[in-house]
């Protein structure tokens, strides 16, 4: 074990020492500039540079030719004003040139090169950022095509994937493999298997509503070597640029324009683009404290960083110019990248007041924008206004709900079983069903439904090990089945990517370091699990078409959903009232859960049914037509419909 140096502990307290200092100061003086643009703003004729660092006594603008030369174009004096804003304006066109400040103060290197906070073309392990015409990077029609997103929320299907597991794999058949441009492919399928679509065309073909892109605001590498090592992203260092690790150079504004064209594809496709963004904490290469020694970041009261993140800070988001740093960067992704929508990672360590201002802000520029996050931290916070559960209900931002994932699934990590393997949690199970409940949530539009994502085993490795002895088929019963729950549910629905055909991830609990053959998107099995794929499909489908399964807010819920009673304590009876709704083809719709390891006989209410789902299969067409009793096997279900014209007949009958 290496212990620190002398010197290095009295730096360290040093600094500690400024941070405090300088928080106490600008807690008092309330130093803010919120309609100032900062960062560099381009024009072909000048670009201005502005920064906030209101502690620093002297700033100087660094413009090179080259990310990391010493052939630089000279250094500039930077004005101040009152807010403890910096700026400079520099005539000409300087697309294609590098830039990056020196601050001289309190805690500050003059000698240091510092990356512009906001700074949208960072070069990977540089310094410096790129000046770049946003412009010049849009593809052909970008801005020019509307998409037609679903409405309201309840209405979206997310299916949750990481760039480069989404065609790194050489099953995927892209040309492009790990990167952004992959997401631009039509025609791809799987090696050998023409009828086995991949990429985009998979995404179609499933009928999912948005792609929800893991980070891919640019982060910390280290851990990456080469080509066998990797990251999720979570550790994010600049912001408002593209990882470049995605593109297919990690010089220059690849990272831009090849980003911006998977967004228009997806687009084209009618699929929405969400970005899962981490403003709660930083990388320690991120540059905030090299701008503003103490402001950025929540200390303790002995100038440390807090750690309810458990990566080593969290980012202090009720301070003025940190809060207008998340809105700034936000917008600047719906106006420049045209996302749908965001997800926010331990959206806890974010205070309420800062998320309400998200929402209102977004809302001005995109009223149909989607905001949904993880409402819990990592470890303890000094943060008392968390955007937990709590203060979500109402706010247009939905919460990610946990208590329904782990009733449908079990424990996350362990062998404790859930209604899928065992029936148990039946009482969690009709909660999760409705969209409401007495603590939370209070509207299906507060409630993001799922029962697996990118953290923790997936569902199918969740089924080896909770259910020893089980056969294939029996736990791809049990994939469906948790599938209907899911999609049967009120509220928005989350997907994990290749849940839909049983994705493993070879037992890991946590791969956001694992090489590609532990996180790859094996597409050969949507082959050897198409029974699976076959039956999302149908059910996303069937969703779609009946708006009974979507209900928008609680007076809906309480006036159609209700639970009858069932056969047992290990089933559930949901019936659904589609009378006079809108768009409703079903007077009512009925799902029967059996979560029993044993078959189990339900009794229909009086009339006619049309079965849409049973064990196996589920589609926008009848299976058959039943009165009076239904048998279902152990761990499954089934969806049936009454009345409607268009049911009076089953094609091919």
């Amino acid at each position: 074990m290496t212990t620190m140096g002398p010197s290095k502990s009295v730096h360290n307290r040093r600094l500690a020492r400024i941070r405090l200092r300088n928080s106490r100061i600008l807690r008092k003086r309330r130093f803010a500039a919120p309609y100032a643009q900062l960062g560099a703003a381009y024009s072909p004729a000048a670009t201005t540079f502005r920064l906030f660092a209101p502690t620093a006594r002297q700033v100087k603008l660094v413009v090179a030719n080259a990310p990391q030369s010493d052939q630089q174009l000279g250094e500039h004096d930077m004005a101040a004003d009152h807010h403890g804003l910096w700026e400079t304006r520099i005539m000409g066109d300087l697309a294609g040139r590098y830039y990056a400040y020196k601050l001289s103060g309190p805690g500050l290197d003059p000698r240091r090169e510092v990356t512009d906070l906001y700074a949208v073309c960072a070069q990977t392990g540089q310094t410096r950022a790129m000046i770049i015409d946003l412009v010049k990077t849009d593809p052909p029609g970008f801005r020019d095509h509307l998409y037609h997103r679903p409405s309201p929320p309840a209405n979206v299907v997310i299916w949750e994937v990481h760039v480069r597991d989404f065609s790194i794999a050489a099953s995927s058949g892209a040309a492009h493999p790990g990167k952004y441009l992959a997401f631009t492919e039509l025609g791809i399928h799987l090696l050998g298997h023409p009828e086995v679509s991949t990429g985009i065309d998979h995404l179609r073909e499933l009928g999912v509503t948005h792609v929800q892109l893991l980070p891919v605001q640019a982060f910390d590498k280290r851990n990456i070597q080469d080509a066998n090592t990797y990251n999720w992203g979570y550790m994010p260092v600049h912001f408002n640029s593209p990882d470049a690790w995605f593109a297919s150079s990690s010089d220059g504004p690849a990272c831009v324009t090849e980003l911006k064209a998977a967004i228009h594809a997806l687009h084209q496709a009618g699929i929405g683009v969400i970005l899962d963004v981490v403003y709660n904490h930083t990388s320690p290469l991120a540059a905030f404290e090299a701008h503003v020694p103490g402001y950025y970041y929540r200390l303790d009261g002995r100038g440390r960083f807090g750690n309810g993140s458990g990566c080593g800070n969290e980012f202090q988001t009720e301070n003025p110019m940190a809060r207008k740093f998340i809105l700034d960067s936000l917008k600047f992704w719906v106006r420049e990248y045209q996302v749908d929508g965001f997800r926010f990672d331990m959206m806890g360590l974010i205070d309420f007041e800062t998320m309400r201002t998200i929402r209102d802000e977004l809302c001005k520029i995109d009223p149909g924008i989607l905001i949904h996050g993880e409402p819990w931290t990592a470890a303890r916070t000094r943060l008392r206004n968390q955007s937990d559960k709590t203060r979500m209900p109402g706010t247009g931002i939905a919460a990610f709900n946990d208590e329904f994932r782990d009733a449908i699934k079990g424990d996350r990590e362990g062998i404790v079983p859930g209604f899928v393997q065992t029936g148990v949690y039946a009482a969690r199970i009709r909660r999760g069903l409705a969209g409401v409940a007495e603590h939370w949530p209070a509207s299906p539009l507060d409630t993001l439904n799922y029962f697996e994502c990118h953290d923790n085993l997936t569902a199918w490795d969740k089924l080896l090990v909770s259910t020893p002895g089980a056969s294939v088929a029996t736990r791809e019963r049990m994939m469906r089945f948790a599938a209907l729950i899911l999609l049967c549910s009120q509220g928005r629905i989350l997907l994990h990517a290749g849940q839909e055909f049983c994705r493993t991830k070879q037992g890991c609990t946590n791969s956001y370091n694992k090489p590609d053959s532990i996180n790859q998107l094996d597409w050969t099995a949507k082959l050897n699990h198409r029974s699976v794929f076959g039956y999302l499909k149908g059910l996303i489908a069937f969703r779609k078409n009946h708006p009974a399964l979507r209900l928008a807010d609680a007076a809906e819920v309480r006036k159609r959903v209700s639970f009858p009673e069932s056969p047992s304590v290990r089933s559930v009876v949901c019936r659904i009232n589609g009378r006079e709704l809108p768009g409703e083809p079903a007077d009512s719709i009925l799902v029967l859960l059996n979560g029993a390891g044993m078959d189990t006989t339900f009794k229909l209410p009086t009339g006619p049914w049309s079965l849409f789902a049973d064990a196996n299969l589920a589609g926008m067409w009848p299976l058959r037509h039943i009165t009076d009793r239904i048998l279902l096997p152990g761990h499954s279900g089934a969806l049936l419909i009454q009345s409607g014209p268009a049911l009076e007949s089953v094609p091919g009958q």
